[in-house]
């Protein structure tokens, strides 16, 4: 049997299908499972553990030419977009099955016109599998790292000076909207709040996007903290994740590549709200959210605040990161 998987972005999207995976290869321990996304995101596939090829949806002819000489048996649409409608239609292949995304439903919480939580996204893409005959296993997601990266890993400690003895606090300050990033005027006031005796050094991570971020909150701290914004890869940043003693960081991929590596970890939650059915997959996941009257004002985050106050991230101190920062410390 052959099954293809198309999920095409982003980070945090593909961590949250990787149950699927692992429910097909238990269910189908012959089966060949092969998935589809753009070259950014193979290395969270990667990590999966149970995936056996990976295409990347680059060279669209190519891939298509690849998927339909494959001839799957099976192809699970976890996108629903108009990407992957166009794969499916051109797949040859009959079984196909396709998530219902419960786009109304997150719409309708924007809106208030629904107050009762959304389930997890990964429960959703799950449920996908009910279409043929699998239900009942419930996994969170889980990311393997490629233990031969982590030589790279501490020689990039070394390089940057970075004590690995230390307890390692990585911060993620950025996120593709406005309204999902904590201030970084508001993380630096929550480093130099954090007592000497943690013996802690704090490192910034994201993409080369969120650089000028980081140097904003160095610039405002009165402790050693390190930029590690766009120096390292996906499978990289995984395997730095897994060596970090917590990851405190916004709605965002990284968050959950925490969730799915166990990682102690402190999400915060801003214009969008755990109620969309994003919450960190993880018992050691603590949450920061203001819980206005206001959120979720959008599904995945605004420009700018709709009443110009973004007070459910200003709402949310560095006080109050510090005590999170030291309930799960201690």
């Amino acid at each position: 049997m052959k099954i293809l998987i198309l999920r095409l972005s982003s980070i945090g999207d593909i961590v949250l299908t990787q149950p699927v995976t692992r429910v097909l290869r238990e269910n189908f321990k012959t089966a060949e499972i092969d998935y589809l996304t753009k070259p950014a995101y193979r290395g969270v596939v990667e990590a999966f553990g149970c995936v056996d090829n990976i295409y990347e949806w680059e060279d669209k002819k190519n891939a298509l030419k690849i998927i339909r000489q494959k001839k799957y048996d099976l192809v699970i649409d976890l996108h629903a977009k108009l990407n992957t409608g166009i794969i499916k239609l051109l797949s040859g292949t009959r079984k196909i099955i396709t998530v219902n995304k419960k786009h109304f439903y997150r719409w309708a919480l924007t809106k208030k016109i629904i107050r009762k939580p959304n389930e997890s996204m990964s429960d959703i893409y799950l449920h996908t599998l009910k279409k043929i005959g699998l239900n009942g296993q419930y996994y969170l997601p889980e990311l393997h790292p490629n233990k031969v990266l982590k030589n790279e890993i501490l020689k990039l400690f070394q390089n940057q000076g970075i004590d690995p003895t230390k307890r390692l606090i990585g911060i993620f300050p950025g996120a593709l909207h406005y309204t999902k990033r904590y201030p970084a005027t508001e993380f630096a006031r929550f480093i130099n709040k954090v007592p000497n005796s943690y013996n802690c050094s704090f490192l910034i991570l994201g993409s080369t996007d969120d650089y000028e971020i980081a140097e904003k909150i160095i610039a405002r701290t009165s402790v050693k903290t390190y930029n590690l914004c766009g120096k390292v890869n996906i499978p990289e940043l995984i395997v730095l994740i897994d060596i970090l003693n917590l990851v405190i960081s916004n709605d965002s991929g990284p968050m959950h590549i925490a969730a799915a590596l166990k990682k102690k970890q402190i999400a915060i939650f801003g214009g969008t709200h755990s109620m969309l059915g994003f919450a960190p997959l993880n018992f050691n996941a603590l949450l920061l959210q203001a819980n206005l009257p206001c959120q979720p004002c959008s599904t995945h985050g605004l420009e700018k605040c709709p009443l110009g106050t973004l007070e459910c991230m200003n709402s949310i101190t560095p006080d109050n990161l510090l005590e999170a920062f030291e309930d799960l410390m201690n």
